[in-house]
């Protein structure tokens, strides 16, 4: 069986979506997830989503965010005294741990921050409860950076 290039495309977009690396073309190896460390002169996480996914129990919808929505959905994470704070989400505190390759940044069960390095760029989903939907769920998928202090 051949598979066209475009169908390769396809896969790799929506995998991408996922939080997956796929090889773009037949023979290409996928970069391999790498765990994050975070230095100690770090003081904020930023993240800014590309997509986003809402989820209830009557469907789910998928949206390219443009650049004005992925900035009213931007992700920030403050550091201070070692201590994790969700501030994009009323200044939650937040508990470290990892598995595998990926670090996660919980404050309760079902809000959390995953992320990895991939090659040189860090991906991050982020999810969220959506209280307005009842049992729904927000899932944003994005690029985060760490910025260090002096």
């Amino acid at each position: 069986m051949r598979i066209s290039k475009r169908t390769i495309a396809t896969i790799g977009v929506v995998v991408g979506c996922l939080g997956l690396a796929v090889p773009t073309s037949p023979g290409q190896e996928s970069p391999r997830p790498e765990r994050v460390e975070i230095p100690a002169t770090a003081t904020t996480l930023e993240g800014i989503p590309t997509v986003r996914v809402d989820s209830a129990e009557g469907g789910t919808t998928r949206q390219v965010l443009s650049p004005s929505e992925a900035a009213k959905s931007r992700l920030t994470v403050g550091l201070v005294d070692g201590r994790y704070y969700w501030t994009s989400r009323g200044n939650r505190p937040l508990e470290m741990s990892s598995s595998g390759e990926f670090t996660y940044l919980s404050s309760e069960p079902g809000q959390y921050i995953r992320f990895t390095r991939l090659n040189d760029k860090i991906s991050y989903v982020e999810h969220v409860e959506n209280r307005d939907l009842g049992s729904g769920s927000v899932t944003w998928w994005g690029e985060m950076k760490i910025v260090s202090g002096k």
